[in-house]
């Protein structure tokens, strides 16, 4: 019988319904973060008209703080078990406890990093399948924070291509997302959150197929949607300290 990742038990989780366990934790988390986000660091949300309908796409954000994830689920008001986020299969799946307590609290999709211990790698299809079939379920989304790591102020890192690739694998929206305030509210180090206004601009769209061309390989064209990804969050930025 062929194995199929989809199938695996370590794994399969991920295309199914989540318990009521992590549904309870889900919806109180919902709670505690829209009161956070409401009230304490009260947060303006720019462009939700540009959010995709009725289908499954890639959230592409810069990355300043640990609340990004639920400054991004506040934003386009939809419950944190809506999204999957991409996690190191050498490290977050490298043993039972971690796959059970990871499982309860986020949805975490395992991706090969470079490693010496080849045991605990998966390739970058199987990676895909899981994220096929996580969206397909209730047309859920993917956050990728293309900086690769936090920044420690309203900085952008230079952009990976890993975005742009999943994009054109799954054959599914990006829209890039400029978080403002969140470095200042709770920046890199700090134990406790602090208050200040933020503020979210969702931008267009971008679809991956308008960069289609027969001139360009495929790793031309994660070349050319990174760039302009970057450029677009960057503009933004600058746009925000006018």
């Amino acid at each position: 019988m062929k194995y199929s990742i989809l199938e695996d038990p370590r794994y399969k989780h991920i295309a199914e319904p989540k318990s009521i366990l992590f549904q309870i934790f889900s919806f109180i988390f919902d709670l505690y973060a829209n009161t956070v986000l409401t009230f304490y660091t009260p947060v303006k949300v720019i462009g939700r008209e540009n959010i995709p309908k009725d289908q499954p796409f890639i959230f592409v954000s810069n990355h300043n703080s640990h609340m990004d994830v639920a400054l991004i689920s506040f934003a386009i008001k939809k419950s944190f078990n809506h999204f999957g986020m991409l996690a190191a299969v050498d490290y977050w799946f490298d043993s039972l406890i971690k796959r059970v307590l990871t499982n309860l609290i986020m949805n975490l999709i395992p991706i090969s990093r470079n490693s010496e211990n080849k045991t605990k790698t998966i390739s970058f299809d199987e990676t895909i399948a899981l994220c096929n079939s996580f969206m397909e379920l209730d047309k859920r989304n993917i956050i990728i924070f293309p900086e690769g790591s936090r920044g420690t102020s309203d900085a952008i890192l230079p952009f990976r291509k890993g975005a742009a690739r999943f994009a054109q694998a799954l054959k599914k929206p990006i829209v890039p997302i400029y978080i403002s305030g969140s470095s200042k509210s709770w920046p890199k180090g700090k134990i406790f959150m602090r208050p200040c206004r933020i503020t979210i601009n969702i931008l267009e769209p971008i679809e991956p197929r308008d960069y289609i061309s027969n001139n360009k390989d495929e790793f031309s064209l994660s070349n050319i949607i990174t760039s302009h990804l970057e450029k677009r969050i960057k503009d933004e930025r600058i746009r925000n300290k006018i």
